[in-house]
């Protein structure tokens, strides 16, 4: 840089400043420079306690607009400040478009919402204003506007109606119905509502979600802070930013940095699926109800994390538990519309509504009281880590081709009266072999388990790897039949799929029932336990490989 440039640089950057002072003009032709010297500008501001505007630094140079966005978006990152939304200035007594704010009502994750007046027609209307303002990113924009869009398709007593949507000063907005009352969440910390009265008002939810589930839009964040209440208390659905609906025949899906709220999410949304849809807002009708009934959520924890895992592996606490006197049938509507797995839940909100208004009319429910065979079958269906094994299908298969194949080898020698070294121990031996080169070059050389799913799996085969290894070294010493052993190893091998079964797919319980009764069968048919054993294992995992490769996406 040339004497003369460096010297008005350094002038520009010395000269004091405030919030609303020019901001120093430079060559063109250094563009590079230029943007350096704009970002010192603002630092050197913000060093001095100023509050400088970032959307003036943008309308300077617009040819910067996205490296200053991200600029002044990391600056407040790693500064630690407060959230866009806790730090933006309330705008009370602005005129934003044809609005004139007249106070705050709330602050949220996405926006601040104000109580205004429109001047053409002189009515009051809730304006929502997106917090991060001009720094907002793209993915910010789409989800506030795809909260307009959503609402304002739909016309329904039960949803909030949406009357304008627009942008000042670099801020997207929209306005929405006043409504003078209060949130469904302050119903729940006071208690104020008895059953009766809750079932009611769940059902006008319901058939409010059920009329925009008509029109393909999903909610996805349904909470009691999401129903408003009027002042004649009846609830209203707000907050439509992140849902999720078909447009000209394609799905649109718009997601932000939050997928949801953790308490009252359906565990195909905690999981991070891409197909959630109208199940997904039934469970968060029913966890929405059971709160109503009980005072908290369905699912609680000290962190976002905790909340995601009960939701994801715990089934939430009858809500009978907490007070005796909930009706039975009330209970089995809201644990039916929590049903873990989507399709054990209602196949609609109607239906959700129709059962609730079945209740307050005295008439019987349609969901059935869960017996103890229902959560058997639910227990067994349950596959908790499904996401880490779906890639194991093959391997498992292969290697219950290997396991049958050795063992009709040995049924074969041992027929021959081949020594137990020719006939039992080296087919073993190349068995074990096979299944760790298979094991290893289906994991690309990675053995150690490298997640906590994982981990308790490596345990239990690992133990069994290490039991039958020692009754291979013990029953020799106390027997003489070599055959003896594929009894026990049978009984080992159904301890291990039943251990693995409340950790993984619940159904390899059925298949340790089978290894148990494979053990009676082959003291019974000693000759052919061999042949008995190797088959019930590749049954096994013909049956684990197939569950895997059935989910595994394609």
């Amino acid at each position: 840089m040339e004497r003369n440039e460096s010297s008005r640089y350094t002038k520009a950057m010395n000269t004091p400043s405030r919030p609303d002072s020019p901001i120093p003009t430079l060559p063109l032709d250094q563009e590079a420079t230029l943007l350096e010297v704009v970002m010192a500008d603002y630092v050197e501001k913000r060093e001095r306690g100023l509050d400088p505007d970032a959307n003036r630094y943008l309308q300077a140079y617009p040819q910067f607009a996205d490296e200053l966005k991200s600029f002044f978006r990391n600056h407040h990152f790693f500064a630690g400040e407060p959230s866009q939304t806790s730090s933006l200035p309330s705008l009370a007594g602005t005129r934003v478009g044809e609005y004139e704010i007249e106070c705050e009502i709330a602050r949220g994750g996405m926006g601040v919402v104000y109580r205004a007046k429109q001047a053409k027609l002189g009515r009051p209307v809730a304006l929502k204003l997106i917090s991060s303002g001009v720094l907002a990113s793209e993915e910010e924009r789409k989800r506030f506007r795809t909260e307009a869009e959503a609402a304002a398709r739909l016309h329904h007593p039960g949803i909030i109606a949406i009357h304008d949507i627009g942008s000042w000063g670099g801020y997207e907005y929209f306005t929405m119905t006043l409504v003078n009352g209060t949130t469904l969440q302050e119903v729940v910390n006071s208690r104020s509502l008895d059953d009766r009265g809750s079932a009611k008002l769940v059902s006008e939810v319901s058939r409010a979600v059920a009329y925009a589930h008509r029109a393909s839009i999903v909610h996805r964040d349904l909470k009691p802070e999401n129903i408003l209440l009027d002042e004649n208390g009846r609830p209203l659905v707000a907050d439509f930013g992140l849902a999720k609906w078909h447009r000209d025949g394609a799905m649109i899906t718009r997601t932000g940095a939050i997928l949801g709220t953790p308490h009252y999410m359906s565990p195909e949304q905690a999981s991070g699926r891409t197909d959630v849809g109208f199940p997904a807002d039934i469970y968060s009708l029913g966890s929405i109800l059971y709160a109503l009934l009980t005072g908290c959520p369905p699912h609680q924890g000290d962190s976002a994390a905790e909340i995601l895992r009960s939701v994801l592996h715990d089934e939430p606490i009858s809500p009978r538990t907490f007070r005796r006197d909930i009706s039975a049938d009330l209970e089995t509507i809201c644990m039916t519309a929590m049903a873990y797995e989507p399709i054990a839940r209602y196949g609609s909100a109607d239906l959700l509504a129709d059962d609730l208004d079945r209740y307050l009319a005295g008439e019987e429910i349609a969901a059935s009281t869960s017996g103890i065979l229902d959560r058997m079958a639910r227990e067994i269906r349950r596959d908790q880590h499904l996401d880490y094994f779906q890639s194991w299908g093959n391997t498992l298969i292969r290697i219950g081709v290997i396991i049958f194949v050795t063992h009709c080898l040995i049924h074969v020698l041992l027929q021959q009266d081949f020594p137990p070294l020719t006939s039992y121990w080296l087919p073993r031996i190349a068995m074990l072999g096979l299944i760790f080169a298979e094991f290893y070059r289906s994991r690309r050389g990675q053995i150690m388990p490298r997640t906590t799913a994982e981990r308790p799996v490596w345990s239990i085969w690992i133990g069994y790897i290490a039991s039958l290894a020692t009754m291979n070294a013990v029953l020799p010493m106390v027997a003489s039949e070599e055959r003896l052993l594929f009894p026990v190893a049978s009984i080992l091998s159904g301890f291990g799929f039943i251990a693995m079964s409340g950790h993984v797919w619940g159904g390899s319980a059925i298949l340790g029932g089978c290894f148990l009764a494979a053990a009676m069968i082959a003291v019974i048919w000693l000759p052919y336990a061999a042949l008995i054993f190797g088959s019930v294992w590749l049954v096994s995992l013909l049956v684990l490989g197939h569950h895997y490769r059935a989910r595994r996406p394609s």
